[in-house]
């Protein structure tokens, strides 16, 4: 053989080599420092996510200290439940409180509130090397239940006297809400009488207890739980000292 032939086999063979080299190693070089390149700004990412979570964690420890703060408030405007005793203190406290009489009360059985479940995101600081971790619950009951308990009465009252029970009903530091209300005038004391419905919600699973209601001046099995036929009694002779007069 030629030493010029062997030369171009000599060429040949590198140039083969060379191939095989950019087709085997390198193009699968490229290929994993794409994939790699890929990872590492998805780290990147989630480095700076986290640092970003690590530079506002006391913003969060001091939102989250001042939502509870504000649950809390808001828990303490529910009772832990209401029995038949409640709502007829209520209506007796109302009487005492305006010029109202309540001839007769019809008390439901307290009505759970649906509620949806939220889910829940908590960011939650680990160690001190840690910046960060978020944690996502599944959605589940609420554990803190809201109940309505209706109650209607039939009511003989005025129009000043009905228009502050219902901003007491509003305003009531338990948390109430008028329902309905449908009055007429009643020609024979002058002043208006009809139904009224309103409920009052109640949350069980807090840490709350039930305290049942001290009713002063009522004896239990009365049968005017309301004092209404003394407080028409004392309408009918004021009208009558009136009239006299």
């Amino acid at each position: 053989m030629k030493k010029s032939d062997k030369s171009i086999i000599v060429m040949l063979i590198g140039i083969l080599l060379a191939a095989a080299s950019y087709f085997f190693v390198y193009k699968n070089l490229t290929a994993e420092t794409e994939i790699l390149n890929a990872e590492n700004a998805k780290l990147r990412q989630e480095v700076q996510y986290l640092q970003e979570l690590a530079d506002n964690k006391q913003q969060y420890l001091d939102d989250t200290a001042s939502m509870n703060v504000k649950i809390e408030e808001i828990k303490a405007q529910f009772p832990a439940q209401y029995l038949p005793e409640d709502e007829i203190y209520y209506m007796i406290m109302s009487e005492k409180e305006h010029d109202i009489l309540a001839t007769s009360i019809a008390m439901a059985n307290p009505e759970l509130i649906a509620v949806d479940a939220v889910v829940a995101e908590t960011v939650a600081p680990t160690t001190e090397g840690d910046a960060a971790q978020v944690d996502t619950a599944a959605p589940a009951q609420p554990q803190i239940q809201l109940y309505n308990t209706a109650v209607t009465a039939v009511v003989e009252t005025s129009y000043n006297s009905i228009k502050d029970l219902i901003k007491q009903i509003n305003t009531d530091e338990n948390r109430k809400s008028l329902n309905t209300l449908s009055l007429a005038f009643d020609s024979g004391t002058g002043g208006l009488i009809g139904t009224m419905s309103f409920s009052m919600y109640s949350l069980t699973g807090t840490e709350a207890e039930y305290k049942a209601p001290t009713v002063d001046g009522i004896v239990y099995g009365t049968s005017d739980i309301f004092n209404s036929a003394k407080k028409k009694a004392a309408a009918a002779a004021a009208a009558s000292a009136a009239a006299g007069n």
